[in-house]
């Protein structure tokens, strides 16, 4: 009952603002009817008005008072909305409250970008084509073999980005980048008792964020990821003679013809070190005292 009384509050909270709204729309849609019906279900429309600092939600909201603009139709009389900072005040004036304090100090405003740059009042896009006119690089990583699921619409920009914010890249993160990729990916976060450095580092030290050609969104396919930090085992450039190899003065028998060796311990390191985030189990081999992410 109660929700259906909250409910009910609201509709009719709604219903008497769209009114006001309605009024003043319809004063507006004599010259502007096809900009009016773009904003006819939009939040700007909907909400009661109010009052913030002078400035009022609606038409006029971000126009200003158009009394002297309907007497005449002098354009001048009224603020058009552009890629100035007269628009971004208007909009600060109720988004920068509790939504943006931050913008000022971005880097996107410190490029002299505006609201208008990215959106429009009248006609709402998408994140990712927005993104894409000034990001193509990275859109285009997106389409690569590896990416993370934009383009199949499970994700956009701001998953991970706050365009309004003045962190680093404007991540949406204060902390650590590892502290945004594991909101996602918990199972790699750790603690683990033996941690892999590079993964406590940064997840950029090995992967891409926004598309790799090699798999996993990797830098590099291994095993030349692994090897920019770690030298091949030793057994790798062994050859047997006759399907006989010597290991540490022992005739050892390869199955595997006299190449065996090359091909074992040359393909990919995670064969045999799956745990490449960290493991909370010892490793077999004693020569890596545990370490070796095998389990």
């Amino acid at each position: 009952m109660r929700v259906g009384v909250f409910a009910s509050s609201l509709l009719a909270l709604l219903w008497s603002s769209g009114a006001v709204l309605a009024a003043e729309a319809a004063d507006c849609a004599g010259c502007h009817e096809e900009l009016v019906k773009a904003t006819t279900n939009q939040i700007h429309m909907r909400i009661k008005p109010f009052e913030v600092k002078g400035h009022l939600v609606g038409c006029e909201g971000c126009h200003g008072k158009a009394d002297a603009h309907a007497e005449d139709g002098d354009a001048a009389k009224v603020h058009k909305l552009g890629a100035d900072k007269a628009t971004d005040k208007a909009c600060l004036a109720c988004h920068g409250l509790k939504g943006f304090p931050a913008w000022n100090a971005s880097t996107h405003a410190a490029e002299d970008l505006h609201c208008t740059t990215c959106h429009s009042i009248h006609k709402p896009g998408k994140p990712a084509e927005t993104c894409a006119k000034c990001h193509g690089e990275q859109r285009a990583q997106f389409e690569l073999p590896s990416h993370h699921p934009l383009r199949e619409g499970k994700m956009t920009c701001t998953s991970c980005h706050e365009p309004h914010a003045a962190t680093e890249s404007q991540l949406r993160t204060k902390q650590r980048l590892n502290d945004l990729c594991t909101t996602c990916h918990q199972a790699q976060e750790g603690p683990y008792v033996f941690e892999h450095a590079p993964v406590q580092e940064s997840c950029a030290t090995c992967h891409v964020p926004h598309g790799s050609v090699a798999g996993r969104l990797l830098t590099a396919n291994e095993p030349m990821l692994c090897l920019q930090c770690h030298e091949f085992h030793f057994h790798t450039g062994y050859e047997a003679t006759d399907g006989v190899q010597m290991l540490g003065g022992i005739p050892r028998q390869s199955p595997n013809g006299p190449e065996g060796m090359n091909k074992a311990f040359s393909t990919k390191c995670t064969q045999c070190h799956p745990k490449v985030h960290g493991s909370d189990l010892p490793s077999q081999g004693i020569s890596g005292n545990g370490k070796s992410l095998t389990r």
